[in-house]
Parts: C-alpha cells; sequence; structure tokens
C-alpha cells in the first residue's frame, strides 16, 4: 500500500531543530543581557514594565525559562531550577552593592523561583497535551 502526499508525517530535518535549539540559545543570552541591563542600572523612580515589581520578576524569571529549556532541552528541570536560582541570587547580591544604587530583596528570588515554576509548569502542560495527543 503506498501513501499519498498528504498522508505523509513531515518530520523535521535535524538541521532544523539544531537551528531552532540555536535560536532559543541566542535569545537566552539576549533576554539575560536585558534583565542585567534593567536589574543593575540605577532606579529612575520612574515605573517600568508591571505595575508590581514581584510581576516584572515572575514574568522574566518565566520567560528566562522557557528560552533556556528550549535551549537547553535535555537539561532536567533541577539544574534549570538550580541556574534560576543562582541568576536571582546573583541579581540580588549584585543590586545590594553601593555603586549600583539599588536595594537586595529576599522577595524578589522568590518571586524570580515562581516565575521559574510557572515556566517549568506551562512547559510540563505542553509536553503532556503532546503525550496525549491532545495538540493538533
Amino acid at each position: 500500500m503506498t501513501t499519498t502526499n498528504h498522508e505523509e508525517r513531515r518530520r523535521p530535518s535535524p538541521h532544523s531543530n539544531t537551528r531552532r535549539r540555536d535560536m532559543f540559545r541566542a535569545g537566552t543570552v539576549v533576554f539575560a543581557v536585558a534583565v542585567a541591563w534593567f536589574a543593575f542600572t540605577p532606579a529612575t523612580g520612574a515605573e517600568s514594565g508591571l505595575p508590581w515589581d514581584k510581576a516584572n520578576h515572575a514574568v522574566a524569571f518565566l520567560t528566562w525559562t522557557l528560552l533556556a529549556s528550549c535551549g537547553w532541552p535535555r537539561v532536567g528541570v533541577a539544574r534549570i531550577a538550580v541556574v534560576m536560582l543562582g541568576l536571582g541570587i546573583g541579581i540580588e547580591l549584585i543590586q545590594g552593592l553601593p555603586a549600583i544604587g539599588r536595594d537586595a530583596d529576599v522577595w524578589d528570588v522568590v518571586a524570580d523561583m515562581v516565575g521559574f515554576a510557572m515556566g517549568w509548569g506551562a512547559l510540563a502542560g505542553l509536553a503532556l497535551r503532546r503525550r496525549l495527543g491532545l495538540t493538533g
């Protein structure tokens, strides 16, 4: 029995997966530079992003988690969690330096990890949908 072109399933080439992975890796690095810019420039007092600072942290780390997880798909949740926690703590330690002119806040790290959990939860939900055949 032969199949028609419509019945064939198109598999992505290994090269397209590599390009996609590299795109997410580059996005992760660019996003890290943007986060560093916002985190380490002196506060101006003007609102930036969302009206609640903790929401800004959560959204940033949700985005960072999605980018990193897609860029390094074989890295497990524990390793990404440790990296994200380290980044959150590192940002706060640097912000606590007098030369930066900002304040360190442990609750920012908590908000960072909430964002990580939301990002990982979204990825887990998508993987579950794919396994159950619910994607179209």
